[in-house]
């Protein structure tokens, strides 16, 4: 260090260093949220739900998905009744030719068959191990979802396979949807 000098770069920058640090800390201090308002604080945790309390939370967790499997399956059974009750009424109407009457027994069949293939599906999705499922066929191809935490290519493999068996759909419409 250089005799008459007091204060040189490097303390002066030491200085600052330490003032905008107390600065920050301050500043910390006062806008931090009240939770948090003292540096190490320990915040205690106490155990007061019981085991029949996480029980019931996972029930209600499991009831919710099934929920919704149950909920999907009886809205697709009143649509479904919907459309072949409305077919049924234009087929008693008298002012239908034949080939009316055709093209909404047709429907009727597709229906139906629509019907079968979508229960047969989830029937056998339920054999391979997946508790629930529910098969929608469309005229764009099929969707079904699984109640799963993740599939595996096997799994996948399983679902795609019952899918072509039981229907002539190309694998390319076919959408399988897990949910947890």
């Amino acid at each position: 260090m250089k005799k008459g000098k007091v204060l040189g770069k490097t303390h002066v920058a030491v200085a600052v260093m330490a003032a905008a640090l107390v600065l920050a800390v301050w500043l910390n201090m006062k806008y931090a949220p009240p939770s948090t308002k003292y540096l190490g604080e320990a915040s205690y945790v106490s155990n007061t739900t019981s085991s029949k309390d996480a029980v019931a939370t996972a029930a209600k967790a499991t009831e919710k998905k099934a929920d919704y499997f149950t909920t999907t399956k009886k809205e697709r059974a009143a649509a479904r009744k919907e459309m072949r009750e409305t077919i049924e009424e234009t087929l008693k109407s008298a002012k239908l030719t034949e080939e009316d009457k055709k093209s909404a027994l047709a429907k009727i069949e597709l229906l139906t068959n629509r019907a079968e293939s979508e229960n047969n599906i989830e029937t056998l999705l339920k054999a391979k191990g997946f508790e629930q499922a529910v098969a929608v066929i469309n005229d764009s191809g099929i969707s079904v979802v699984v109640q799963s935490d993740g599939l595996t290519s096997a799994q996948t493999l399983q679902i795609q396979d019952i899918v072509t068996t039981e229907t002539n759909i190309k694998l390319s419409d076919i959408k399988i949807i897990p949910i947890k």
